[in-house]
């Protein structure tokens, strides 16, 4: 009787996973500096609300982000940089 009862939450648990899962991609994108989807963001807040173990990572990648915002900062690539890879590009290819 107790296998049974594996069985059938297994099942479960798998879908569980499955939301993690999107939660993880949605972090990806946030965490690129891209905009999710306004779906994405519903089911993000919603599966937050619900899931601890998801809550738990998304404060601690919060508190990863802000500490990577005060102590490392987005620098750009050198403007010249572009024509200089094309330009090695091009003698490579010669």
């Amino acid at each position: 009787m107790d296998l049974t009862s594996t069985k059938k939450d297994q099942p479960a648990a798998d879908a569980n996973g499955a939301d993690c899962e999107r939660v993880n991609t949605i972090l990806d994108q946030l965490v690129e500096g891209r905009a999710p989807s306004v779906e994405d963001e519903e089911y993000f807040i919603n599966h937050a609300e619900d899931c601890s173990p998801c809550f738990d990572t998304i404060e601690k990648q919060q508190v990863f982000i802000h500490f990577l915002g005060q102590h490392v900062g987005r620098k750009e690539a050198p403007s010249a940089l572009s024509h200089h890879i094309l330009a090695r590009l091009n003698v490579e290819m010669a």
